[in-house]
């Protein structure tokens, strides 16, 4: 029976000390915050609606279809366009289909000075270099040709 005790014991010391071990699956971190909300004119806003519904859709082909024929819209303002990029770089999963999408903005007729930042500022998240220069030819032939 003595040589149960120590055992007895040590057993009575670890099933006390499992109750204060916790176990965490998942993350502890909050969810992040809603986007703030894009201001807009009343007649933008139908635009950016139809921005963010095509950037909901499941696969990339098909975002990158539904952007690309708002992107070639000869009434795109501004604002749209600018969120048209912003969009574009977060939500479409290739690399070519978001070369493929800047190039339709910039090939807009309304293309401006704004977009052309969205554009320039973003350009880092294009993994490879030669999408880079890409990119980077079309701006310079548009801001060439304009002047």
């Amino acid at each position: 029976m003595t040589s149960k005790l120590p055992f007895l014991a040590l057993a009575l010391i670890a099933a006390g000390l499992a109750g204060c071990v916790g176990v965490s699956i998942g993350s502890r971190r909050p969810p992040d915050p809603p986007a703030p909300p894009v201001l807009v004119a009343s007649a933008d806003a139908a635009t950016v609606a139809e921005i963010d519904a095509a950037a909901r859709l499941s696969f990339d082909s098909s975002r990158l279809e539904a952007l690309n024929r708002i992107a070639q819209r000869s009434d795109l303002s501004p604002t749209a366009q600018v969120h048209l990029v912003n969009v574009g770089y977060r939500c479409l999963s290739f690399e070519n289909s978001k070369v493929a999408l800047l190039r339709a903005v910039i090939a807009n007729p309304l293309f401006c000075d704004a977009t052309r930042h969205a554009i320039v500022t973003q350009l880092g998240s294009l993994s490879f270099d030669n999408n880079k220069q890409t990119v980077l030819n079309e701006l310079n032939s548009r801001v060439t040709a304009s002047k």
